[in-house]
C-alpha cells in the first residue's frame, strides 16, 4: 500500500473545512475545563495544545487553528479534527500506559477496517529493513525508543494519548510486520474517526517526514 497523504481528500483537506458543529461543540465547553482535560494551555483567547511534537494554537472564537512553529503553514483538516475534537470531547482520563491495537477498543474491530484500517502497509514498506530509521523519526518527532518486537517506540501524540509502533523487520523468511499501538483509554480522549486521523498522521509523518500543518 502507498503512503497515503492525510490531507490528499479535496472536499476535507484543510482545518477551515471542519463542519461548524464542532466548533459549536468546543464553544459550548468551558475553556478551562477543556484545557485541564487533555493539557492544552488555555490564554484566554487560544487553546496551545502540542500534537506529535508540534504545538497548536486553536481559537474557538475565530474558528482558526496555526502551527506556533510556522504560522504561515496552512494546518491540514485532519490535524484539526483530532485538535478540536480532544478539546471537546476529552473527559481528562490519565494515560493508562497500557497498549492496545485501534481495534480493540470499543467498536474499534468494525470501525478500523476497509478504508478505516491503520495504514501499517506504510510502515512496513518504509520500515522493512530499516530499523533505525523508524527509531530516528520517532526521536525527531519527540518520540523514544523502548523494549519491543524488533524496533519499538513511544511518541507522544496527544499530551494524555501516547502512541507505539511496533516493527518486526523483514528476514529470509518472512515479511516486515508493524502494529500501531494507542494507551487503553484513548476513547476517553477521542472518538473513533479522530484515532483513525491520529494515526493516519503519526504514520505520515513517520513515513515522510511531512504532513499538511
Amino acid at each position: 500500500m502507498a503512503t497515503a497523504d492525510p490531507e490528499e481528500n479535496t472536499l476535507f483537506r484543510w482545518a477551515e473545512d471542519l463542519p461548524l458543529a464542532l466548533w459549536d461543540d468546543l464553544r459550548g465547553r468551558d475553556p478551562l475545563a477543556a484545557a485541564a482535560a487533555c493539557g492544552a494551555r488555555w490564554d484566554g483567547a487560544c487553546f496551545v495544545l502540542p500534537l506529535l511534537g508540534r504545538d497548536y494554537c486553536v481559537e474557538p472564537a475565530a474558528m482558526k487553528l496555526t502551527s506556533v512553529e510556522a504560522p504561515e503553514r496552512r494546518v491540514g483538516y485532519q490535524v484539526a479534527l483530532i485538535l478540536v475534537k480532544t478539546l471537546a470531547f476529552s473527559t481528562g482520563a490519565s494515560p493508562s500506559g497500557q497498549m492496545v491495537t485501534p481495534r480493540e477498543l470499543v467498536g474499534g474491530e468494525l470501525f478500523f477496517n476497509g478504508p478505516h484500517a491503520v495504514n501499517t502497509p506504510a510502515l512496513e514498506q518504509r520500515f522493512g529493513a530499516d530499523g533505525q530509521g523508524l527509531i530516528a523519526r520517532a526521536l525527531a518527532m519527540g518520540g523514544q525508543s523502548i523494549d519491543g518486537a524488533d524496533v519499538a517506540v513511544r511518541l507522544p501524540g496527544l499530551p494524555m494519548l501516547p502512541l507505539w509502533v511496533l516493527l518486526w523487520l523483514a528476514d529470509d523468511e518472512f515479511p516486515a510486520r508493524a502494529v500501531v499501538g494507542v494507551d487503553s483509554r484513548t476513547a476517553q480522549h477521542l472518538p473513533l474517526d479522530g484515532v483513525w486521523a491520529l494515526t493516519n498522521l503519526l504514520i505520515h509523518r513517520l513515513t515522510t517526514g511531512g504532513g499538511n500543518g
